[in-house]
C-alpha cells in the first residue's frame, strides 16, 4: 500500500562554473551546483536540496548524496542564489561566480511504500540551446530516499526515516535512482 506524505511544487536550479571576472559577457556553463527546491502544498515553508553529482541519479544503481541547505521562506531559501557575485582571491585574482539558472519546474511527492520512502516528480524542463552537456533532467523521476541513521550505527544509511527530518538544514540523504516509475491513482494521502 501507499499513501501520499507529502507533495507540491519542485523547481531545479545549476549555478554556472566560477569564472574569470573579464568572462561575464561570454559565460561558460559548466555546472558549479545542482539543487532543486521543494514547497510543499498549502505551506510557506520551502527546501532547498543540493544535489552532489551536479545532476538527478539516472541508473538504477545511482546513489547521489544530497543535503538540505536551507529552509524557510522562498526569499530565504533561493535569493542569494540568483544574483552574480564577483570576487578576488589572492591567486586567480578577480573571479566571477555567475547566478543560478532555471532549469525545469514540476511536481512531486513524497510517498511511503512499504518500509520504504520515494521521491517520486514530473517536471518540464525549459528548453534553452546553451544547456551544459553534463546537465541531464528526465521528465520523470522516482527515486528511493535514505535517511541518515540516527544515532549513527554501523549503517549510515537507512530507508527508515521520518520527512520531517528534511526540515533540518543540514540534514543529509541518499537518493537512489530510477526505481521502476509506478503510477498511483489510488494512493491515499496522509498528513506528515
Amino acid at each position: 500500500m501507499e499513501a501520499v506524505l507529502e507533495q507540491g511544487d519542485v523547481q531545479f536550479f545549476f549555478r554556472p562554473a566560477v569564472q574569470p571576472a573579464e568572462a561575464k559577457g561570454a559565460v561558460s556553463l559548466a555546472v558549479q551546483s545542482f539543487f532543486l527546491i521543494l514547497s510543499p502544498a498549502g505551506g510557506r515553508r520551502h527546501r532547498r536540496l543540493r544535489i552532489g553529482k551536479k545532476r538527478m541519479p539516472a541508473r538504477r544503481r545511482d546513489r547521489f548524496w544530497a543535503r538540505i541547505e536551507r529552509v524557510g521562506s522562498l526569499q530565504r531559501v533561493l535569493g542569494h542564489e540568483l544574483e552574480p557575485e564577483v570576487y578576488s582571491t589572492k591567486t586567480r585574482g578577480e573571479r566571477y561566480q555567475p547566478g543560478a539558472r532555471p532549469v525545469g519546474h514540476g511536481s512531486y511527492q513524497l510517498v511511503r511504500h512499504d518500509d520504504h520512502v520515494h521521491l517520486r516528480y514530473t517536471v518540464e524542463p525549459f528548453d534553452f540551446t546553451d544547456a551544459p552537456d553534463e546537465l541531464k533532467l528526465a521528465d520523470s523521476g522516482d527515486h528511493l530516499v535514505l535517511f541518515e541513521a540516527r544515532p549513527r550505527a554501523r549503517a549510515t544509511w537507512t530507508h527508515e526515516g521520518n520527512i520531517s527530518s528534511l526540515d533540518e538544514e543540514g540534514y543529509e540523504l541518499v537518493l537512489v535512482g530510477a526505481c521502476s516509475a509506478t503510477t498511483t491513482p489510488g494512493a491515499e494521502a496522509v498528513s506528515a
